[in-house]
């Protein structure tokens, strides 16, 4: 068995993906995807360090017609499972922060910003892949539903922001604080769009790591 073989058989009896690999060795995901097609071989320390992420010597890895022994499982166990990752703590914190603030702050903004605050610490305890980016679309969503009761009053993105900014830097009547306040949550929800846009397309791109 040759030895681009031999890495694909051990990375994805491993459950790991390309991206994981890659990640691990401190390479590009195209240099793990290159040493599985065979149009590269890993360098001495890349073959030392596969060999014992897989647990076999160098000299399984690299001697032709013999199969790796599949490696061990890796064993969770149950007080791991229970606990909470890092994110989900952090969604776990913004519960507890935004509950005492709808409980303490009655009706006024208090009440709202601790009502934000439960929405936006949701998905970092509930998704599982990406939960920044739905948390960013939940910020979103939030601005949307809490500043634009009137598509006629509040600009709805980037370029609406940057006109409606416009219209108060040309016409000094327009000029109060709510209608700069008005342009700003535009301008800054539009760019956060942009960016949740780009992150969600490079998060896909990456995740893929399917052998060619």
């Amino acid at each position: 068995m040759e030895i681009s073989q031999k890495i694909y058989e051990l990375r994805t009896g491993s459950g790991l993906s390309q991206l994981d690999l890659a990640e691990k060795l401190g390479v590009s995901r195209q240099s793990v995807s290159k040493w599985e097609t065979g149009q590269a071989v890993p360098d001495l320390d890349k073959l030392i360090r596969l060999a014992d992420l897989f647990g076999i010597s160098v000299d399984e890895l690299v001697r032709e017609g013999e199969r790796p022994a599949p490696p061990e499982p890796q064993v969770v166990y149950a007080a791991e499972q229970r606990g909470f990752s890092p994110v989900q703590k952090a969604g776990a914190a913004l519960e507890v922060v935004g509950l005492l603030g709808l409980v303490l702050g009655g009706m006024g903004l208090v009440s709202l910003i601790g009502a934000g605050l439960m929405l936006l610490g949701l998905p970092l305890l509930l998704c599982k892949k990406h939960p920044w980016l739905w948390m960013g679309w939940t910020a979103v969503a939030i601005s949307l539903l809490v500043f634009n009761p009137h598509t006629s009053v509040s600009p709805w993105g980037l370029f609406g922001g940057m006109r409606y900014l416009y219209w108060i830097l040309t016409n000094p009547e327009l000029r109060y604080y709510a209608s700069y306040f008005a342009a700003a949550i535009g301008i800054l929800r539009g760019s956060l769009i942009l960016l949740l846009i780009f992150l969600g397309i490079r998060a896909r791109r990456r995740g893929s790591g399917a052998k060619p």
